[in-house]
């Protein structure tokens, strides 16, 4: 079925079953399950853009609320997303739920254990950083969400053709474009974090993905006809960067007028938050400072 891979240091020993390997060389040469997602990058591969984005629109869910404005997104029906995540019960029912030694340095892509309240299980996951105690903390590439676990009993090695050099990671980072929050220390910065979960949390979502700054899409993301970066402002649990900053935004993208029409309709809703004294505006207006949270 082409979702779980024969471990190539078996291979390469000579230790793994003929039957096996005569399995697996079928599923690839069918391109199915994890061979067909392989196949469908190579194919689906563009240069990456030097000048400015043009702007994409697709159907998302979230998987992780970092931030009031940052969180982690899948796109909607990705075929990769349905089979890694097949790939890794298989996985972990063919290899138990033991930790293995494995590279621990930070970048490098291991399975990682989690428990989603089913039950243990591996997962795909970035080494962030050391931590103390012998521990690390990892990003669960493929959902967003961060941990920090034992390095003895909660990381293992990947099979091969689970790397991200083979399947790239399944959930992306981005942020609400042009949509300031405070941190999840301050009240109303775990107000708006609150807020973006009602709103969208469980959801079919529409992503407009204008660019890339500092690893993080931007995106403005509505639910019909409502704009959730405008309802966060309105509420005045958001705020609109300085002009430099929306100035900075416009030079990445090809068209715009898009991040300019934007940028117009956060102000609007802005000033009637900043009139109604609510959210950050409760107190009168808000400093410079906040541009950088």
């Amino acid at each position: 079925a082409g979702l779980a891979s024969v471990d190539q240091r078996k291979i390469d020993y000579g230790e793994a079953p003929k039957d096996l390997i005569d399995a697996q060389l079928a599923a690839q040469s069918n391109k199915v399950g994890i061979w067909s997602i392989e196949q469908a990058l190579v194919n689906n591969e563009t240069p990456k853009s030097t000048t400015v984005a043009t702007e994409k629109v697709v159907s998302v869910t979230l998987s992780e609320i970092v931030s009031g404005c940052h969180f982690f997104f899948r796109v909607a029906g990705d075929d990769s997303a349905r089979a890694v995540d097949e790939s890794m019960k298989i996985f972990t029912g063919n290899n138990g739920t033991n930790g293995v030694q494995c590279d621990v340095r930070p970048g490098k892509v291991v399975a990682a254990l989690f428990d989603d309240g089913s039950g243990k299980a591996w997962y795909r996951a970035k080494i962030v950083e050391r931590a103390d105690r012998g521990r690390v903390k990892v990003l669960f590439i493929d959902h967003g969400n961060s941990a920090t676990v034992p390095v003895s009993s909660h990381l293992r090695p990947l099979d091969m053709t689970l790397g991200t050099d083979k399947v790239p990671a399944v959930a992306k980072e981005a942020e609400l474009a042009l949509t300031f929050t405070r941190s999840l220390q301050e009240d109303e910065g775990l107000e708006a974090a609150e807020m973006l979960q009602g709103l969208a949390w469980g959801k079919e979502l529409t992503a407009s993905i204008h660019c890339e700054i500092d690893g993080k899409l931007q995106v403005t993301l509505t639910d019909g006809d409502k704009n959730l970066n405008e309802a966060l402002v309105a509420e005045g649990l958001a705020r609109v960067p300085k002009d430099t900053i929306v100035r900075s935004v416009m030079t990445r993208i090809r068209d715009r007028t898009v991040i300019s029409k934007l940028a117009a309709e956060l102000r609007a809703a802005q000033e009637i938050a900043r009139g109604s004294r609510i959210g950050i505006w409760r107190y009168g207006d808000v400093g410079d400072d906040d541009d950088e949270e």
